[in-house]
């Protein structure tokens, strides 16, 4: 699943409110990764140096996350495990916890340093720092005679 962000405001029309507003309510409980209830919820903030990007994955432990960049794609993974040790002896009448695997991929700008990348894991939040990149100069390219 590819996530592209447009932070043009979206029309208002009244099928699009009643999905917002009950979208969540009456989707599947067994929703699949990359669905709507089933994507890594992810803030993305700018600040002059960097972008920086924030995802939920409560529950996740860092070594069950990933990190990688795959062209201009940011890809995160990540793996909540369901703990059958803990719950032996118990019977669920209802599991409403998410395990399984998630993920997200996140489109980047051209102009970030992707050799610069950095990511940290702190209470169930990963935080990826994407630094820009120096604006590129434009340069006079001299014309030879052939």
């Amino acid at each position: 699943m590819t996530t592209t962000m447009n932070v043009a405001p979206r029309r208002r029309t009244w099928p699009n409110l009643l999905d917002e507003v009950f979208g969540e309510f009456f989707a599947p409980e067994t929703a699949t990764p990359g669905t709507r209830s089933g994507a890594v919820p992810m803030n993305v903030a700018e600040r002059s140096d960097a972008f920086v990007l924030s995802f939920e994955l409560p529950g996740v432990r860092p070594e069950d996350a990933n990190v990688q960049v795959d062209g201009d794609q940011l890809v995160v993974t990540a793996e909540r495990k369901f703990d059958r040790e803990k719950t032996e002896g118990l019977e669920f009448r209802r599991v409403e916890h998410r395990y399984g695997s998630f993920a997200r991929t996140v489109v980047l700008p051209k102009d970030v340093r992707f050799d610069a990348i950095d990511a940290q894991f702190r209470d169930g939040v990963l935080t990826v720092t994407v630094p820009k990149a120096e604006p590129s100069q434009a340069r006079k390219i001299e014309i030879r005679s052939a």
